[in-house]
């Protein structure tokens, strides 16, 4: 692990994995989440990435900042990739992370430096996806909707929820559809689930309140208004981001997204070849064949 010393006092923690001369690409981890969740070092060096994660604030071991926007992660992203001197980079937002990519992309901080970008099983605006408040059900609505009153009601409602999942993890790691519980079960990627979830919660539930809050307030963009081309990858059995996905496919421009069969919300784990491939082909102007 390593660190950036940020402008306001802060420290941004982070990891290089892959070939460190291959094309830069970050990875935003989903919430909760951490630096932890990434291919292994073996994909990315077999697919060329020179890979970078880190942990957003809160989560992990990078200091939180209490009250953060969605846009505000592009700064960090920015001093992240001025601390490893990377001038263009592909962005890879997994579930969570997704509008925190979409939020890089759309900013001054970050987008001109953004080669490629694409979201995997990630959410949409809940101002703009058609039925999002709804789908929220009766039992986060009332928080999500807190947070645009009450921020910091709504965190500590969230970090009351969160506290056994806190104290155990392995806790937060079941249900889902059928493909989701079989990966939550194989003795090789649970323990990669289990080992990012720990390190997600390493400072409590903070991080995931600060996020989710940021996520249920206005984003500060607009999806349509995001450079053309981004991709995107859904699992054919994650319903819970069915119309999310849905809805970026159609608006973000230029889009170029897929479904993978028989897959839910955690198919990046055995689909992290065909993604990094494919940004490291957007991002160096390779032929992609699609």
């Amino acid at each position: 692990m390593s660190a950036v010393a940020l402008h306001d006092g802060r420290t941004l923690a982070y990891e290089q994995r892959g070939d460190p001369a291959g094309f830069p690409v970050v990875v935003l981890h989903g919430a909760p989440g951490s630096r932890r969740f990434a291919p292994d070092d073996e994909v990315a060096r077999a697919t060329g990435v020179r890979l970078l994660t880190f942990d957003r604030p809160g989560f992990g071991r990078s200091t939180r900042r209490p009250g953060r926007a969605l846009l505000d992660t592009a700064s960090d992203v920015a001093a992240l990739l001025d601390a490893v001197r990377v001038d263009r980079v592909g962005l890879v937002g997994v579930s969570a992370g997704g509008p925190h990519a979409l939020a890089c992309a759309a900013s001054r901080e970050v987008g001109p430096r953004v080669a490629a970008l694409a979201v995997v099983s990630a959410p949409g605006p809940l101002d703009e996806v058609p039925g999002a408040w709804e789908s929220l059900g009766d039992r986060m609505r009332p928080t999500a909707e807190m947070a645009r009153r009450d921020p910091s009601r709504s965190i500590r409602a969230i970090e009351r929820h969160m506290a056994p999942a806190v104290a155990n993890p392995s806790a937060y790691l079941q249900g889902g559809p059928p493909a989701d519980r079989a990966l939550q079960e194989d003795p090789v990627v649970r323990p990669l689930l289990l080992g990012d979830l720990a390190e997600a919660f390493r400072q409590g539930a903070a991080g995931l309140a600060d996020d989710l809050v940021a996520f249920w307030r206005p984003w500060g963009f607009r999806i349509a208004d995001l450079p053309p081309g981004a991709r995107l990858w859904h699992g054919e059995q994650d319903a819970r981001a069915e119309a999310d996905a849905a809805y970026l496919a159609a608006t973000l421009p230029g889009c170029r997204a897929v479904t993978w069969a028989g897959a839910g919300h955690y198919a990046v784990v055995t689909h992290w070849d065909e993604v990094l491939a494919a940004v490291v082909r957007d991002g160096t102007d390779q032929p992609s064949g699609d």
